[in-house]
This record gives C-alpha cells, sequence and structure tokens, in this order.
C-alpha cells in the first residue's frame, strides 16, 4: 500500500509540475507563433545520458506538454549517433521557441530520475528573426544551444553564435539577451565535438506531432 501511494504521489507531483512549468513561460500570440518552416533546416539536437526508450517517452511528453499552443507541425526523428549519444532531426522543421524549450526539457522531464545520471543536450540552428532579441546583424549565423555551467535555475537556455558573442534566453521573458560569460561547459563542449555533426540513419524511430490540433503518434 505506501508503495502504490508513493505511486501516486510521484504523479502528482509531476502533474503539478507540468502546470507550474506552463505557468510561468508567457503565452505565445498567434504572430509569434507563424514562422517560416524550412524543411531543409540545419536545427540538430545532439543527446547524452538516456536510452533510446527514455528519450522517446520524454519527446512524446513534450509533444503532450504542448500540443494545445497551435505551434506549427513538426516532425522529431531520433537517430542512433556514436555510442550512447542521439540525434534529433527535424525534417519539417520546428518553431524556435519549441527547439528552445526542448533544448531545457530533454535535460529536464517531468517524470524521469536524474539521479546519478549525467546527461548532456546540447543544439545547432542557423538564427532567424524568430529567435526574439537577437540583433539582425547576428541573423544567419550558426549557433550552439545548451544550458548553462552549474545550472540552478533549470529555466534558462544559452545561445553562443559562431562568432563567439552569446546570449541567454529565461523562459519567465522568453527574450534573447546578451550575457558576457557563455558558461559553456567542457561536456557541452565535448559532445559537439564527438559527434561530428554529421547525420546517421542507423535505427531511425520517427515521432510525429502535429501543432494543431496537437495530436502525435509513432510507427510501430
Amino acid at each position: 500500500m505506501n508503495w502504490l501511494l508513493l505511486v501516486a504521489l510521484l504523479v502528482a507531483i509531476a502533474v503539478i509540475a507540468s502546470q507550474y512549468w506552463r505557468r510561468r513561460q508567457p503565452r505565445e500570440s498567434p504572430e509569434e507563433l507563424r514562422f517560416d518552416a524550412t524543411p531543409d533546416n540545419d536545427k540538430v539536437l545532439i543527446v547524452k545520458g538516456w536510452s533510446k526508450e527514455e528519450l522517446r517517452k520524454i519527446i512524446e511528453d513534450f509533444a503532450e506538454l504542448y500540443k494545445e499552443d497551435q505551434y506549427p507541425e513538426y516532425v522529431i526523428e531520433i537517430h542512433n549517433g556514436d555510442g550512447a549519444l542521439y540525434r534529433l532531426n527535424f525534417p519539417k522543421d520546428i518553431h524556435p521557441i519549441l527547439f528552445t524549450f526542448l533544448v531545457n526539457y530533454v535535460t529536464y522531464p517531468f517524470d524521469l530520475p536524474l539521479k546519478g545520471r549525467t546527461i548532456v543536450v546540447a543544439g545547432r540552428a542557423t538564427v532567424t528573426s524568430g529567435y526574439v532579441g537577437i540583433p539582425d546583424s547576428h541573423l544567419g549565423q550558426q549557433a550552439l544551444f545548451y544550458l548553462p555551467e552549474n545550472d540552478e535555475d533549470h529555466d534558462v537556455v544559452y545561445m553562443q553564435m559562431e562568432s563567439g558573442v552569446s546570449f541567454a534566453n529565461d523562459f519567465s521573458k522568453l527574450i534573447w539577451r546578451e550575457v558576457k560569460d557563455p558558461r559553456l561547459s567542457p561536456e557541452v563542449k565535448g559532445l559537439i565535438e564527438k559527434s561530428g555533426a554529421e547525420s546517421s540513419s542507423a535505427s531511425n524511430q520517427l515521432i510525429r506531432s502535429e501543432g494543431n490540433p496537437g495530436t502525435h503518434s509513432s510507427p510501430v
């Protein structure tokens, strides 16, 4: 009976955490949700520390979390990388705000244990006007997306341009602001170097999510 109560408590905590996460984020206007999707995009997320089954659950939970927000349809492909690495690609593109959220959510999912694990996540994408707050002079550059070293907030994502300029996005504001300290950890640097940003088609699994009406499915 005690185990049943513990399970029920953990489920309740996960639900409350999900609701708290959504309340802390400003709601996007219809204009902010619009963007020109680019099927031939260079967005990629490199993940280390989760199993394939865990990563699949994380992505399904992420799609469920934002299904009511009317984001444009997106597709996330999971590819086996080198060793314990996985690559997430977006053949239909994904909204810049969702891409930023995903960097954070894959690191801090609601109902998977983090104790005893080392989770490292890093993304790359060409910066467009959809990343609100980035000056026009930086648009068109490729950037590295990651969580800051010694992260204690759990609700901020950093971006470092190929020019070396760094920005941070606090989810309570959803606006990129320039920062002097990039807080780029050796683990993130090593992950990017190891991945080499090379595509892999081995053991491909596909998870499809539609921004409207917000359903998702995956092939068997």
